[in-house]
């Protein structure tokens, strides 16, 4: 947020102008580091007709960029300070510029870095905190930077490629609804027209289109409210205990998606786990944050129960095999890495096979679909022409 001060410097003389933090408290921190003494500080309103905030979203890629550029800079000898505030002029970002700003006058004031980035659980998560935490008890900031920009990099590559996978479907399925409501709104009013002036009898089927369209058209608002009203439920459900749990496990249940979406799980929790164990955080809290990284109430529900048994002395091997939802392979292989001492390295190779699984399952995924997306057209568009036949074809025996 944008902040108008008037001030006097050291020499008494007043000065003006702007600067951006996300909030009061750090833009007036700010100024008195500078040895100014703030007479007036005001927030610039937004004027604009539209707001176009959501355009200023910190996007993982954003996230990404300063991870690794402050990863090089700190490596390179940089105060981590001055590596900062290198960071914020550097960032496009409007939003993230005032977060950064921000992070870097805690610093100043004595504050971690990673206490002063806890502060903003949206834009830097649970995960992201605590990896910086073991970089600051090791002293190996640069090291656990790196590691933790490779991680960032690897949860976009792999959103991208589930993004491009399931682009195909979302866009054929959206171009068949707008071609319905068209023949609805448009195609259908006219033909029922035609067939009222020949006056002949019409198949049931073709009368429950007429009517369906005649609702939909003369009772639209009736049909927004309803599925308002349903997506409003469902979301109401789904916040609730037993439906958020039920729908998660509905998701890896389904067919077809169901193993795409376990196997990007498991993509996700080794790979966090290699992170933060090579990263020499305590096992209780890498189960701690792991359960958030995932995602899934089932997969909480299940590290909740991981987490007494290894506070209870159990390997952490023997508690995953206690739970199905972990393919056997991830405790018999984390079994091999408590033998070994190698444990990080065991979760590393597995992330790696499950992000090739992934990869594997999404670039079949529109072959997959694809077959299932024309029977379902073709279903649609065969009721349709066959309703509008039907009629044709009695008028055809009238004449």
């Amino acid at each position: 947020m944008k902040y108008k001060y008037r001030a006097k410097d050291k020499k008494g003389i007043t000065v003006q102008g702007e600067v951006e933090f996300s909030n009061e408290k750090d833009a007036l921190k700010s100024l008195s580091n500078k040895e100014l003494f703030v007479l007036d500080l005001k927030p610039i309103e937004n004027k604009q007709l539209f707001n176009f905030s959501f355009l200023d979203r910190i996007s993982l890629k954003d996230k990404i960029v300063f991870t690794k550029e402050l990863s090089l800079m700190i490596k390179g000898g940089l105060p981590l300070v001055e590596a900062i505030d290198a960071l914020s002029e550097q960032t496009s970002n409007q939003k993230f510029i005032a977060i950064i700003n921000s992070i870097s006058n805690d610093i100043k004031g004595g504050q971690p870095l990673s206490k002063s980035m806890a502060k903003y659980p949206k834009v830097f998560s649970s995960f992201f905190v605590s990896v910086i935490e073991s970089g600051e008890k090791s002293g190996k900031m640069d090291e656990v930077l790196i590691r933790l920009s490779d991680q960032l990099q690897k949860d976009y590559d792999l959103a991208s490629k589930v993004k491009s996978a399931t682009s195909y479907p979302i866009v054929i399925t959206s171009a068949l609804f707008g071609v319905m409501i068209l023949m609805v709104i448009f195609v259908i009013p006219q033909l029922k027209k035609i067939f009222g002036e020949m006056g002949i009898p019409l198949p049931k089927a073709t009368q429950i289109i007429l009517n369906s369209s005649d609702f939909i058209i003369n009772y639209w608002y009736i049909v927004v409210a309803v599925i308002v009203a349903l997506i409003y439920l469902f979301k109401l459900w789904i916040s609730t205990k037993n439906g958020g749990y039920n729908f998660d496990k509905f998701k890896i249940k389904v067919p077809l998606f169901g193993k795409i979406i376990q196997q990007i799980y498991m993509a996700r929790f080794t790979r966090t786990m290699g992170t933060l164990v090579s990263s020499g955080l305590p096992m209780l809290d890498i189960i701690q944050t792991v359960k958030e990284v995932v995602g899934n109430k089932v997969y909480l529900q299940a590290f909740d129960e991981i987490y007494e048994d290894v506070e209870s002395g159990v390997p952490l091997s023997k508690a995953l095999k206690k739970h199905t939802i972990f393919p056997i392979m991830i405790p018999q292989m984390v079994s091999v890495g408590e033998r070994s001492g190698n444990i990080d390295e065991v979760f590393f190779n597995l992330g790696d096979f499950y992000e090739k699984e992934v990869d594997t399952a999404t670039s079949s995924l529109s072959s997959l679909i694809e077959p299932i997306l024309i029977i379902v057209i073709g279903a649609a568009v065969g009721v349709g022409i066959a309703s509008i036949l039907m009629p044709m074809y009695s008028i055809m025996q009238t004449i």
